[in-house]
């Protein structure tokens, strides 16, 4: 089986991370009028690339691993399932190709508590009437290691929306699905790819 993978994200340029994440997440110019968290930034281009040309000083970029971060000053070291921030301190919260995809390949239990409490430090730290957007979420059944994946991150959404205080759209982007190939012929649809957008409520 042959995969498509695209090469990572730190191997290209400042500007190439910031268009991909205006693409992918789907941001509009008004979304940099808003403190804004990324969520597994790996070396923080995003928020440099936006603070180098006067798009927003306001980008906080955690990532786990202290030796990623280029861009310090607002760089902070800590997981998602446990972010060290006080209530309501954003009004938009990011991660691309970050999570729920980092958890693949742990097990089910893993898997499952790590989303659960990554979504739930997100919705903690969210402000009221403030958004989630996940970009690059596979969701698959027929790829072996995505099915836990998949269905821990659908069962998390499902809980939140019972919860009554968040709206959920789930949007397909079919640019990172994952196919089994044949030659270079892909045959048969894996995974698919969708950007996920959370709605806080407001008080």
């Amino acid at each position: 089986m042959e995969e498509f993978e695209k090469p990572p994200i730190d191997e290209k340029s400042d500007e190439e991370v910031f268009r991909e994440y205006m693409e992918d997440l789907k941001l509009s110019p008004e979304d940099f009028n808003k403190k804004i968290l990324d969520v597994g930034a790996g070396s923080a281009q995003f928020a440099k690339w936006a603070k180098e040309h006067g798009v927003s000083s306001e980008i906080y970029s955690l990532e786990p691993r202290k030796e990623n971060l280029i861009e310090k000053e607002k760089g902070v070291v800590a997981k998602a399932e446990t972010m060290p921030f006080a209530d309501e301190s954003f009004d938009l919260i990011v991660s691309n190709a970050a999570i729920p995809n980092i958890y693949l390949g742990e097990s089910s239990e893993s898997i499952q508590k790590k989303i659960r409490s990554s979504l739930d430090e997100m919705m903690r730290v969210l402000k009221s009437g403030g958004e989630i957007r996940l970009a690059r979420v596979l969701i698959g059944k027929e790829y072996e290691p995505q099915r836990d994946l998949s269905k821990s991150i659908e069962n998390a959404l499902a809980e939140l929306e019972k919860s009554g205080t968040v709206q959920v759209e789930k949007i397909r982007t079919s640019s990172d699905d994952t196919y089994e190939y044949q030659g270079h012929i892909p045959k048969k649809l894996l995974a698919e790819a969708y950007l996920i957008i959370i709605r806080k409520q407001k008080d």
